[in-house]
């Protein structure tokens, strides 16, 4: 295609070509690859006219994804893109942005096209590209448009495969350290994705760690270097879990949350106005989550513990009887209601080591009535009721470890950790 020969006054003229430019016919590999050559150089040659954003970037890349070229030669295109382009451009970043672009917004429509691009990317147990993408990191910036999408596309790269030996090794505590610097020198930026993207990363970067049991976690390491100087950092991490509606982040997020509230070096790294809210959080979620989300509730409930008893909370206690009527309702829960016998666990092990021990109390003052004579009608949304109704109350309170019928929760040991977060189901995010 003679590129010399195009101009457009407009950005719709430009998207009218891209659009003939993928109705033409296409009847062999051989021509797909034409095909993808000439609609990436297009784009390409008039990125800084036409895509100066990430949504100019994803208009182009999915009128590619839902045109009938890319239907039936999709393989083809993204093996194309990978291995003819995001591979082998180094410096042009006109270049970098379309095709890291196009192979992002491709595997965010559909997992499964994450995954082929993974496994078309890997070599000798290396993902070239997730490997390229971090060395290339700090070359990126300060153009935050190409950096986003090269970070957004090392994130859903790290949800859908677990990472080698060689792909872990190129995440360096330096490099750790240098995102986390990012976020806190974004902080004031109007446009919050940038910082977002970040953290994002970061998150998958602990997931990968807990997943490879024998390699230092770096991120809580960075974290623990830098203490009371990556502030940005931890309060994002709560605002993010508090506006997400994306199952998979919010398990990323509580992963790491449930990491750093277990590490005896960051028990105070969070503000406590900043755990009041992640309180909040937490007593809203259980509350709320219908019956098909028991494995956030159970991630919910595993954070809960620690953020009683090792942070500021312990001394401070915040919003004591709202938390123990959550915790008895699901314990004892009305007859029409269905509690995971898990969940139920976990409940019983917070109320044991948290309030009998931790606020020297009985189990169950609140109720008047043993807990396990005890039925509990429960109230939804925020403002959430329990109201006891004595079956036959005993006369004398037994110990409440009785109750327990599942594994006793992590102790805050790193092999301990490792496990109890590697329970947080990884399959969500695939």
């Amino acid at each position: 295609m003679d590129f010399v020969d195009y101009y457009f006054d407009d950005i719709e003229s430009f998207h009218a070509e891209l659009g003939d430019l993928l109705e033409q016919p296409c009847e062999s590999d051989e021509l797909a690859r034409q095909r993808t050559n000439q609609y990436v150089q297009f784009l390409v040659r008039f990125q800084k006219e036409f895509i100066t954003t990430a949504e100019q970037m994803a208009q182009v890349a999915y009128k590619l994804i839902d045109s009938t070229f890319y239907l039936e030669h999709s393989t083809t295109i993204l093996s194309h893109v990978l291995q003819g382009h995001a591979l082998l451009c180094k410096f042009d970043q006109s270049h970098l942005l379309v095709s890291y672009g196009l192979l992002f917004y491709a595997g965010k429509e559909d997992p499964r096209w994450m995954q082929y691009v993974v496994s078309e990317a890997i070599l000798r147990k290396q993902n070239r590209l997730f490997v390229k993408i971090i060395n290339e990191l700090s070359t990126l910036y300060p153009n935050r448009l190409v950096m986003s999408m090269a970070l957004s596309l090392a994130f859903e790269m790290g949800k859908v495969a677990t990472l080698k030996r060689l792909d872990l090794e190129t995440i360096t505590l330096e490099r750790v350290t240098y995102l986390l610097d990012l976020v806190e020198s974004s902080r004031t930026d109007a446009d919050e994705q940038f910082h977002n993207d970040i953290i994002f990363l970061l998150l998958v970067f602990n997931e990968q760690f807990l997943m490879a049991e024998k390699r230092s976690n770096l991120v809580i390491k960075a974290l623990t270097n830098r203490l009371h100087v990556s502030t940005t950092f931890g309060e994002n991490l709560i605002f993010m879990l508090n506006r997400s509606d994306d199952p998979c982040v919010q398990l990323l997020l509580l992963k790491l949350l449930y990491t750093i509230l277990n590490e005896p070096k960051l028990y105070e790294y969070f503000y406590t106005n900043d755990l009041y809210v992640l309180v909040d959080i937490i007593l809203r979620e259980v509350c709320d989550l219908g019956d098909d989300s028991d494995m956030l509730r159970d991630a919910y409930l595993r954070i809960l513990k620690p953020l009683l008893l090792n942070t500021q909370l312990h001394d401070r206690p915040y919003k004591k009887n709202e938390i123990y009527q959550v915790l008895c309702s699901l314990i004892t829960p009305h007859m029409d209601r269905k509690v995971d016998p898990n969940i139920k666990g976990l409940a019983v092990r917070i109320l044991d080591e948290w309030w009998d021990k931790t606020c020297a109390q009985h189990v169950a003052p609140l109720l008047g009535v043993h807990v396990q004579n005890a039925v509990i009608h429960s109230g939804t949304g925020r403002e959430h009721a329990a109201v006891a109704v004595a079956s036959s109350s005993p006369t004398t309170s037994s110990n409440s470890s009785s109750l327990s019928t599942s594994p006793p929760l992590a102790s805050s040991s790193s092999s301990s950790t490792t496990t109890a977060n590697k329970n947080m189901t990884w399959a969500a995010c695939s």
